[in-house]
This record gives structure tokens, C-alpha cells and sequence, in this order.
């Protein structure tokens, strides 16, 4: 399987241990698949800077194609992370040279791919029109469980993935049902994934897809950081269906390799100090907020 994924990139910076890790939803995603035998490439944008350096050896070391990662002047995006009481808390962030748009190159590129995936921090949702036009897309709605945001996207859509913690299994349910949508509308493809899921943290993890709703509770580790379970849970729910798998033993799969990355820092490891223009001590920390 081919996998493109096109969007964000981030450098998620851990004061109190005083290491930073290269990250992002689309990062991850592209890594972990190739780890679990895809054929990954990564398209963005970041920096000639350290940090856009070190991101960019990650992705060659993880065997992630990076012909059409973008580097301009500028820097690559951080975010600052610090522990409190277990759970991940984000500080001041710059999201850097990360926004760029995808030119006909970028979609040639990616259409020679068997799928894309993208996310709500991408800043792409007009060109996903044109990108599912050329290639069956993944996209990460992350907590737009539902709302306007999600709507005007799933249409074009064929594996939706939600962060659904703040659901209860009723509204887990329809949530996922209004993502399929009827059958009539996903033999048209005029609404509807294919596919949808539902991460629900220490609740587990659900699918369905238009037939069956599945349920796989989470794996129970010592957490260390959760911070990038939920895009290795999406790299493997994308190989696993694509290798054949069914939706109970993928979901299983990727819910066990989204627990053993929360035992450890960072989303893939690749750890290096510091960069010097990172805020030591930033104010106004606040929970469960992923810089946009």
C-alpha cells in the first residue's frame, strides 16, 4: 500500500525533560504506516532551520519519500508540552512555514499513491476537494465530531477518524452512523465514508463500516505521554484495512500499537535538545488544547 500524507508538521518540545521530538498528525501518520510495511510519503513544508533539518533525517531514517517536502525560509513550527498530573499540557506554539497549499505537481505526486491522508491542522480543506478527486482520502476530524466543520468535508471523505473521548457510546454511535451515512448515499459517494472510527481514549476504540459497529476497548500500559497514539492508531486502522485485514483484527492491532507509543516520549522517538528560540518557562499553559 501507498500512502500519501499531506499536511501539518509540528516539533513537539518537552520542557521538563528539556528534549524535543519531530511530530504532527500527518508526520506520524506517514511513519508509523511505514513501519507497518506501507510504501509512505510525507508532503509539507517546513524550515531551514535545525529543527526542519532534523524533522526532514527522521523521515529519510524512518524510509518516508520526502521529494515533496517543502523547505523556505523560516522556521519550522514548535510546540512546547509539559506534564501535569499525567496529561499532556500545551504552551506558546508557533506553527512556523507548516501552511503551505499543494500546486499540480503535489497532486500528480500524490495521486500515484493508493491513498491520502490529511487533517483538521493542515489548513487544507478547499484543496480536498480536488485531492479525493484523484485518490480515496483519510482525514483526521479530531473533536469535529459532527458539527459544520465536518459536514462540509465528509462528503469527500472515505476513512473519517474522530477524537470522540467527550462522547458517550450512544452518541459514539451516531456520530459514526451519520459519518457512513445511508447506504444509497454511499453507493453515490454524494455523502458518507466509507469507513469511520472513533478514538474514546481510556474507553477504546470503535469502527464501522456501514455494517457492523465494532468496539475494542483501550490496552492497558504505564502512560508516559499520550501524544501521538491517536495518529499510530490511524496509521495502522489504514494498512491493516488495506492489507485485508477486517475491521475487529485491525482495530485490535491498532489499538495495541497506539498503547505501546504512550509508554515513551514523543510520537516516534528521534529526540535532540532543545533549539535555543524555545520558551523555557511560557505562561498560560492550557489541558487538552493540540496547537492548530
Amino acid at each position: 500500500m501507498r500512502l500519501a500524507a499531506v499536511g501539518d508538521n509540528i516539533t513537539d518540545c518537552y520542557l521538563d525533560a528539556g528534549r524535543m521530538y519531530p511530530g504532527g498528525n500527518c508526520v506520524n501518520v506517514a511513519v508509523h504506516a511505514a513501519r507497518a510495511g506501507a510504501r509512505a510519503s510525507y508532503v509539507g513544508s517546513a524550515g531551514r532551520d535545525e529543527r526542519g533539518d532534523r524533522l526532514a533525517a527522521a523521515l529519510r531514517e524512518e524510509g518516508v519519500d520526502v521529494s515533496r517536502l517543502r523547505r523556505p525560509a523560516g522556521p519550522t513550527g514548535y510546540a512546547t508540552v509539559v506534564n501535569v498530573g499525567g496529561e499532556r499540557v500545551f504552551g506558546p506554539y508557533d506553527r512556523g512555514v507548516a501552511r503551505f497549499r499543494l500546486d499540480e505537481a503535489d497532486m500528480e505526486f500524490v495521486a500515484a499513491h493508493d491513498m491520502a491522508h490529511s487533517s483538521y491542522s493542515a489548513d487544507l480543506e478547499e484543496q480536498l476537494p480536488a485531492l479525493a478527486e484523484r485518490v480515496p482520502l483519510s482525514f483526521d476530524f479530531d473533536s469535529h465530531t459532527g458539527d459544520d466543520y465536518a459536514a462540509a468535508l465528509i462528503p469527500y471523505v472515505t476513512y473519517a477518524f474522530f477524537s470522540a473521548s467527550h462522547l458517550g457510546e450512544a452518541e459514539t454511535g451516531d456520530l459514526l452512523r451519520w459519518a457512513v451515512g445511508p447506504p444509497h448515499h454511499r453507493a453515490s459517494r454524494t455523502t458518507g465514508a466509507r469507513v469511520a472510527l472513533a478514538t474514546r481514549g481510556a474507553a477504546g476504540a470503535w469502527l464501522f463500516d456501514g455494517r457492523e459497529l465494532l468496539a475494542e476497548p483501550a490496552v492497558p500500559v504505564e502512560v508516559v505521554d499520550t501524544l501521538g497514539a491517536g495518529d499510530t492508531f490511524i496509521a495502522h486502522v489504514l494498512t491493516g484495512l488495506a492489507a485485508g485485514l477486517g475491521g475487529r483484527e485491525t482495530l485490535r492491532r491498532a489499538s495495541a500499537h497506539a498503547a505501546r507509543v504512550c509508554t515513551a516520549l514523543g510520537a516516534f522517538g528521534h529526540a535532540a535538545p532543545l533549539t535555543p528560540d524555545i520558551p523555557r518557562h511560557p505562561e498560560g499553559f492550557r489541558a487538552a488544547q493540540t496547537p492548530q
